[in-house]
């Protein structure tokens, strides 16, 4: 007789309940030490995100500043008189590249050269601001903006909605006022700039010498463009 060939069946186990518990466990106890870490991460990078914004609106402002506070009349703050005396808060550097005036100009005074009383250092000076700045802060979608259109120094406590970005400039030593009144900035020829405070994605960053700060803030919710009339 030949060799009878024996096959050998192997019993295959799988877990039990009690080990799949454990494992359930212990996924449970990393899950709760490692998912707030990584929202950290996240909400860390996304600060140093903006913070980096922040620094490329400075020196785009200090720039643009410097460039236009070196070959016009303009002063650091406000002098009151306003572009073609129509605006009594546009002649200042400060609010000229600041983001109210400079998205506000970009949309409303574009071609010079059909209207020529446009085209002066102020107006210019936002564009210039603008041109700076426009590929760091990119469209949202082709029909919108990422710069909010608020003006932050008519309404300080004002927040951008969506994905949207909205600053203030500061140039020479004291605070920029809208309308130039009791501005101790308003004859000043420092050129420089001083504070810089930039919101985006609830996160209010403030750039004041060496000085960087950031704190979270809520956004607005609703329809995001009410801030567009909000002027």
């Amino acid at each position: 007789m030949g060799d009878v060939k024996k096959s050998v069946i192997k019993e295959e186990q799988g877990f039990t309940l009690v080990e799949i518990i454990v494992v359930l466990v212990v996924l449970a106890i990393l899950a709760a030490f490692t998912i707030p870490t990584m929202l950290g991460f996240v909400a860390d990078a996304k600060g140093k995100a903006y913070i980096a914004e922040a620094r490329e609106v400075y020196v785009a402002a200090q720039a643009t500043v410097t460039e236009y506070s070196g070959t016009t009349n303009m002063t650091d703050g406000n002098n009151n008189q306003g572009v073609g005396g129509r605006d009594a808060w546009s002649n200042g550097l400060g609010v000229s590249v600041s983001s109210g005036e400079v998205q506000y100009r970009h949309l409303h005074y574009k071609d010079t050269n059909q209207y020529p009383e446009n085209n002066t250092a102020q107006i210019e000076c936002s564009h210039q601001m603008y041109r700076y700045l426009s590929a760091d802060l990119p469209f949202v979608s082709t029909s919108d903006t990422s710069i909010s259109l608020i003006n932050l120094l008519l309404h300080p406590n004002d927040k951008p909605t969506g994905h949207r970005a909205a600053w203030i400039v500061t140039v020479g030593p004291g605070p920029d006022k809208i309308n130039g009144n009791g501005n101790s900035n308003a004859l000043t020829r420092t050129g420089k700039v001083t504070k810089v405070v930039y919101l985006r994605d609830g996160y209010q960053v403030t750039i004041e010498g060496d000085n960087v700060t950031i704190e979270k803030y809520q956004i607005p919710t609703g329809n995001e463009n009410n801030e567009f009339g909000h002027y």
